[in-house]
């Protein structure tokens, strides 16, 4: 119970730590009260001065002139260096990032301006479904390189058929090519009721079979220590054609006088040469480039405009020296 009696008591107290004193006079006990406890070093006296006020009678005027040597510099050049009189971006302007920020506004003509650059033009006389099918394999389909190829004035029809228009177009993969010419012929068969057939497209039950095969064959290798040789595997060759047949039926009076004059148009098939046919060529860029299909008919087309040229000369010749053409 003593402990924490003392404990409680204030140890702080002036009369707990020294001795009891005298009581002190009045006089005394003032002098104490002035004296300060710790005695500074260095004192400074200053005395207290009321100064006027600094502030204007008048009141400020709400427009300012600056001075005459800042407002209108005499120095052309310290106009334009001058910093203050630079336009600066302020700095409590908001950060927007680059995802909120808004797209620039594009051309409305560029897009079509890329179209044209990249779709090719229409042969004369061309058929209905070719317009549509040009935008279809460069839009959806997304066929890079089209080259577009008239082959109906040929002499000796190609081995596809007479009358035929090639399209030739790049994929960007093998699979890329494979989706392409299965999705070219569906939209065929819903969109103008055609039977197109594709040359060089698996199916797709084919082609899990195939790929599935092609992995067994790869584990075996794997666990015997040999090496597969997979540059023909079987499943793709890189080059897909796409024949949509006949899209354009020929004209009566064209079919009769071919029956009148008994001739038989070359070609497969039983009814070559009685419309327009249209053909799509889909490569990767390495077979494309291995083949180069386009450049092999191209030659063709060069050849005969150089005879149809020389046949007209040599009439026009004839016309001019009174001969009759024969």
């Amino acid at each position: 119970m003593m402990n924490r009696a003392l404990l409680r008591r204030s140890w702080l107290r002036p009369g707990l730590l020294g001795a009891p004193h005298a009581p002190l006079s009045a006089t005394t006990a003032a002098a104490a009260a002035v004296v300060p406890r710790f005695t500074p070093t260095h004192t400074t006296t200053r005395p207290f001065i009321s100064y006027p006020s600094h502030q204007s009678e008048q009141p400020p005027s709400t427009t300012p002139t600056p001075p005459p040597e800042i407002a209108f510099p005499k120095d052309p050049e310290l106009a334009t260096t001058d910093p203050e009189t630079t336009t600066t971006t302020p700095e409590t302007q908001e950060h927007i990032p680059w995802y909120l920020r808004d797209a620039p506004d594009q051309h409305p003509s560029a897009p079509r301006e890329l179209l044209r650059e990249q779709i090719p033009s229409l042969p004369p006389n061309p058929p209905a479904l070719l317009s549509a099918l040009l935008e279809y394999t460069f839009k959806d389909l997304g066929l890079d390189e089209l080259k577009l190829l008239d082959l109906r004035g040929l002499d000796t029809p190609p081995a596809l058929g007479a009358n035929v228009i090639m399209l030739v177009g790049t994929a960007r993969s093998v699979k890329h090519l494979n989706v392409s010419a299965d999705r070219l012929c569906r939209w065929l068969r819903s969109t103008y009721k055609l039977s197109p057939f594709a040359d060089g497209l698996l199916g797709r039950n084919e082609l899990k079979i195939k790929l599935r095969r092609k992995a067994k064959r790869a584990r075996l290798a794997s666990k015997s220590g040999t090496i597969v040789d997979e540059k023909d595997d079987g499943i793709t060759t890189g080059w897909i054609c796409v024949n949509a047949g006949i899209v354009e039926e020929a004209p009566l009076s064209e079919l009769k006088a071919v029956e009148e004059a008994g001739f038989e148009v070359e070609g497969f098939g039983h009814d070559a040469g009685l419309g327009t046919r249209v053909v799509v060529q889909m490569f990767t860029e390495e077979k494309r480039a291995e083949v180069d299909l386009e450049g092999l008919w191209e030659k063709n087309l060069a050849r005969v405009e150089r005879l149809r040229v020389r046949e007209e000369k040599e009439r026009e010749r004839g016309v001019d020296t009174g001969e009759e053409w024969l």
